[in-house]
């Protein structure tokens, strides 16, 4: 039995997994990755544990899936704001430690490339992947090949304008579809629109504990009949079929793949997103695309890492 082993870098924490020839987690563990950590102590400490899994078990290579901008060919993180990070040699860190290659990427893309080989169907060859968590992400698949750009910068369907004059974007910019379906604005958007008196069973919860109003609380009091909370949903669902709606123009995907604790919403944004997509483009395309809400798989961008 062969095994790779993955990386996925985030902000917060750096999980780590060792994965066996069919893409399940054998053993896996953490590093802590906040507060900008010094790249040459987290690269040293990843691979340190990566070595502790490993426990003399030989791998053919390293992935490591970065949140930020990608330098693919040369492994150097460009910019990671989350972690405070710019030109970092992160492959050239970790190739010293380990006797294979190291394949550094975009941490989308590598959740992209583990949907696609684990819960798409292998007759599909050209995919779009959205992410939907804290912010919006995503990952091209294109005649069965992960495509990254001319710089690596491909996939970025968050940063996609939706309104020139809209909120403020993380990024600088303005409108962006983060803006629209990304967790942190969605929650700042239900916050504001409460404080303005919006009628809604989450005012008490506004009243008393503001912080506790999460995407998953919005999700639950949609689906008890609030009517405010299915609008936002519906809102959401309304934008990124617009959104996918250019995408499905330009690539002529077959599958569209949704993930991320927002698209655990389902129904809610499933349903205004189809009406919006069948409304927005031709028929031969969008009959033929499948858009499908991933299943939640937690470890997708450790294992996706892996199989880069």
């Amino acid at each position: 039995m062969s095994y790779r082993l993955g990386i996925d870098l985030g902000g917060t924490t750096a999980k780590i997994a060792l994965v066996d020839e069919k893409g399940r987690v054998v053993k896996s563990a953490t590093v802590p990755s906040h507060g900008f950590p010094v790249p040459q102590v987290l690269a040293r400490q990843c691979a340190e544990t990566c070595h502790r899994l490993l426990d003399g078990k030989k791998i053919k290579r390293v992935g490591v899936g970065v949140a930020g901008d990608i330098d693919f060919d040369r492994g150097v993180v460009r910019v990671s704001p989350n972690l405070g990070w710019k030109n970092v040699p992160l492959k050239k860190m970790l190739q010293a430690s380990f006797r294979c290659d190291v394949i550094v990427d975009n941490d989308a893309n590598a959740a992209a490339w583990g949907l696609y080989k684990t819960q798409v169907p292998k007759s599909v060859k050209n995919m779009i992947a959205v992410t939907l968590g804290t912010g919006v992400g995503g990952g091209l698949v294109l005649n069965g090949e992960l495509y990254r750009g001319g710089t690596g910068s491909a996939g970025e369907v968050g940063h996609m304008t939706m309104d020139e004059n809209g909120r403020l974007c993380n990024c600088g910019n303005r409108g962006c579809l983060e803006t629209y379906a990304g967790a942190i604005h969605l929650v700042r958007r239900v916050k504001e629109d409460l404080a303005q008196g919006q009628r809604s069973s989450l005012q008490k919860i506004y009243k008393t504990a503001p912080e506790t109003i999460t995407p998953l609380l919005l999700s639950q009091e949609a689906r008890k009949g609030d009517s405010y909370a299915r609008k936002v949903w519906a809102d959401v669902g309304h934008v990124l079929g617009l959104a996918l709606g250019n995408l499905v123009y330009v690539f002529n995907p077959e599958f569209i793949i949704l993930t991320g604790g927002i698209a655990q919403a389902k129904g809610l944004i499933l349903t205004p997103l189809l009406k919006t997509l069948r409304k927005r483009t031709f028929k031969t395309p969008i009959r033929h695309v499948n858009v499908h809400v991933a299943d939640e798989a937690p470890n997708m961008g450790v294992i996706g890492a892996s199989l880069l």
